[in-house]
């Protein structure tokens, strides 16, 4: 493949049909014939925005892996947990830290047929890691909420399932006691499929995303 077929140019118009579609048709005796269709409206593309958003993300951190077979979803799935459903039914690419076995900081996109999102993940995130966290809140809980109000300025949510009981009720509300307050959490950006899948706009919303997280990457 040259370098200018190598280039992301947006996914082609038939794949958020074709990932709709594929649910009702996900089986063994089709599977060939997906998996021919799944390359190339798929696994093709989503190779080339794996690369154009690689120089990105070393920018904002070498410290993530960029090996392509571990950062690039394949088109198989887990015939264990999907006996009868060869081909995967969404995509999605991981940058993670490659230094940590746990609590492991994660940029990532993910597309089905109706929404893709993006954002930042802690894979393997336990409670170790989370009590790591909190202490940094309590020694910053100005500079952490500034953060996220920035983040949320730019439509991100935190998601995480909060404790019943306020771990900081002395605290007046404010994103960093929310932060403190969850069990665990991503934060993340889901984005209606819209005409940017179909050009090079979706590699420079991710991008410009990626950038965004960047201070709660490094505070976190």
């Amino acid at each position: 493949m040259n370098a200018a077929s190598d280039k992301f140019k947006g996914f082609p118009k038939e794949t958020p049909d074709f990932l709709f579609n594929i649910k009702f048709y996900n089986t063994t005796s089709k599977e060939k014939e997906n998996l021919a269709k799944y390359k190339i409206l798929i696994s093709e593309p989503l190779k080339q925005l794996y690369k154009e958003l690689l120089p990105t993300v070393l920018n904002i951190d070498p410290r993530f892996e960029t090996k392509q077979s571990r950062c690039v979803s394949t088109p198989y799935t887990d015939r264990r947990f999907s006996p009868s459903a060869p081909l995967k039914e969404y995509m999605y690419i991981r940058f993670k830290y490659s230094d940590l076995s746990d609590n492991i900081p994660g940029l990532y996109f993910d597309m089905g047929c109706d929404y893709y999102s993006y954002g930042l993940r802690i894979y393997k995130q336990n409670i170790k890691g989370m009590d790591k966290i909190r202490e940094k809140i309590l020694k910053a809980p100005e500079h952490f909420s500034s953060v996220l109000d920035k983040l949320s300025d730019k439509g991100f949510f935190v998601i995480g399932d909060l404790y019943k009981k306020d771990k900081l009720p002395n605290m007046p509300d404010c994103p960093a006691k929310s932060l403190y307050n969850r069990k665990s959490f991503y934060i993340g950006k889901d984005v209606k499929i819209n005409e940017n899948i179909f050009s090079r706009e979706l590699a420079e919303e991710i991008k410009a995303n990626f950038l965004a997280l960047t201070p709660i990457i490094r505070i976190i």
